[in-house]
């Protein structure tokens, strides 16, 4: 009977720890997931930021474009003199109504879209990149990316890349090192900062 009820005690033991794993599982999947969907969001919008800027760019090269056509037609053509700032609103507002013209009734938001993707897929940013999880989510991730990856080809489809990477991520230094010059200015008075065969170390002054 002991030997039953010792048998029967494991059974129990392995079957709860069974569980749990599971559910541990199925919970880290479901982070997963969310984090997956949080990038994807985050990517979307600093993609759309970055399109909406370039048109935003294009539209205001134009328009200085137009004045400088103007300038150099109006001294070297009509022998007058450039425009003058009370000449400015004259050309400014129109360029203002026919953005939002080509906001209203144009293609801007399909444009702005078909950049969005573009740079999304075929252009290299740091949000683009795999995102740095903890090194204990890995199995769970190469579990679901695996199961999901087989659902896709299955279908017919290409499968996915990796979004998450568990290798150690940039460290301080090499940020520094990358950094714009003033801020390594600005490191340089508030920390010391050392160059040891091209790398960088920050040591705070005491």
């Amino acid at each position: 009977e002991s030997t039953m009820g010792s048998s029967l005690s494991s059974s129990v033991e392995d079957a709860k720890k069974n569980l749990q794993d599971s559910i541990e599982t199925v919970l880290m999947k479901k982070k997963l997931l969310e984090l997956k969907q949080m990038k994807i969001q985050r990517d979307v919008q600093l993609a759309n930021t970055i399109a909406r800027t370039r048109d935003m760019v294009h539209w205001m090269g134009g328009f200085f474009g137009v004045l400088i056509t103007t300038n150099v037609a109006k001294v070297h053509l009509f022998r007058s003199g450039a425009l003058t700032i009370s000449h400015f609103p004259f050309l400014a507002v129109p360029t203002i109504f026919l953005y939002q013209c080509d906001l209203a009734y144009g293609t801007k938001m399909e444009r702005v879209y078909s950049e969005t993707r573009n740079i999304l897929r075929n252009e290299r940013h740091w949000f683009n990149e795999p995102m740095a999880l903890p090194p204990y989510m890995e199995p769970a991730y190469r579990s679901l990316m695996e199961s999901h990856n087989e659902r896709l080809v299955t279908m017919g489809r290409e499968a996915d890349k990796d979004w998450a990477k568990f290798d150690p991520d940039i460290t301080d230094e090499e940020i520094l090192d990358h950094s714009y010059p003033i801020t390594r200015s600005l490191a340089l008075h508030n920390y010391g900062v050392l160059y040891n065969q091209g790398g960088v170390s920050v040591v705070k002054k005491p």
